[in-house]
């Protein structure tokens, strides 16, 4: 009897220019993401940061939000660049990461299908530093889940 098995491809890097630099209370937006080709049932985000210095007390985390589109061209509006935090709750907050350590790589994974409902054609990853400080390393990849039968 056939079954229905789920499958996590491979992690592939999202290209997310000056992540690696991101100053506090600044934001920066990933290159999109193409859904069509594959059609997967979701895909994993990972989010990757690091720090030389300590985190400040307050919030400690990168904040990560997702722009949808269903031509690749038109995608949800909110900041993508820069600190104006006005137009931020249009944005879909797909979750936070904490940053509480010193050196140390921090990550965190998402799932688009959770926080969408469904998988988008296209997505953009928007994340907001918060941790007071500006980021030493971050890199965002990517990995589609699929199903199979066996």
């Amino acid at each position: 009897m056939a079954q229905i098995k789920q499958t996590v491809g491979t992690r592939t890097a999202l290209t997310v220019t000056g992540l690696s630099t991101l100053a506090n209370t600044t934001y920066v937006v990933s290159s999109a993401y193409n859904c069509t080709t594959n059609q997967p049932l979701d895909v994993i985000v990972e989010v990757a940061v690091a720090t030389t210095n300590t985190p400040l007390a307050w919030n400690k985390q990168m904040l990560v939000f997702i722009q949808e589109s269903l031509d690749g061209t038109n995608y949800r509006s909110g900041p993508t660049s820069g600190t104006t935090t006005t137009d931020e709750p249009n944005l879909k907050f797909i979750g936070s990461l904490p940053v509480n350590s010193t050196s140390t790589t921090e990550l965190a994974t998402f799932s688009v299908a959770q926080a969408l409902g469904y998988v988008p054609a296209y997505f953009k990853v928007v994340i907001k530093n918060e941790t007071g400080l500006t980021l030493t390393s971050g890199t965002v990849y990517t990995a589609e889940v699929q199903s199979v039968v066996v």
